[in-house]
């Protein structure tokens, strides 16, 4: 397996690679890339917590063992943060009108509108919400099309997932 850092067309091969006879590529953030990510995400979450007060996170997920996961964990370790949760695309939009979370954690394949489609509108609606793509599909297209619409996109499968909850720790333990 080759892994290939997708940040801003970085293309630098890092990482472990299994023997040449493997050719799959991966994409993820080189080590450099990971830590700027992470940084403008705690930038721009930061700038939502002092401007609100608190964070609000809603997940619009249709799996709901990974939702319930999700969520599970994320209340664990951040207890006053208020939680949404969505099943599709329909419901996450009522849910943004009602609730107008300030975090999102958007899967990409919804019944219904797609999670692509559904962040599109909610940035042109409300671009000041962070949209986190948060998926199990981590292929080429979907980390493009992610890049015009969403502020992040980070696989399921990848250990950044843990790295966002640390980030939002960190945040949350200093201004809320």
């Amino acid at each position: 397996m080759i892994q290939v850092c997708y940040y801003k067309g970085c293309g630098v091969v890092y990482g472990e690679k299994e023997p040449l006879s493997d050719k799959a590529v991966t994409h993820g953030l080189c080590p450099k890339h990971l830590e700027i990510s992470l940084k403008e995400l705690k930038a721009d979450v930061e700038k939502l917590v002092n401007s609100t007060g608190g964070l609000k996170v809603l997940i619009v997920e249709d799996s709901r063992l990974f939702r319930d996961l999700f969520k599970e964990t994320f209340h664990d370790r951040f207890p006053s943060v208020e939680i949404y949760e969505a099943v599709d695309g329909e419901e996450g939009l009522q849910k943004i009108e009602a609730s107008r979370p300030n975090l999102i954690f958007m899967d990409i394949r919804l019944p219904g509108e797609n999670g692509l489609e559904v962040t599109k509108k909610v940035k042109a609606r409300y671009p000041s919400i962070i949209v986190i793509i948060l998926t199990g599909y981590d292929l080429p297209e979907y980390r493009e099309a992610s890049r015009r619409y969403a502020d992040y996109f980070f696989s399921k499968d990848s250990s950044t997932a843990e790295n966002i909850f640390t980030l939002v720790e960190s945040i949350l333990r200093t201004h809320v």
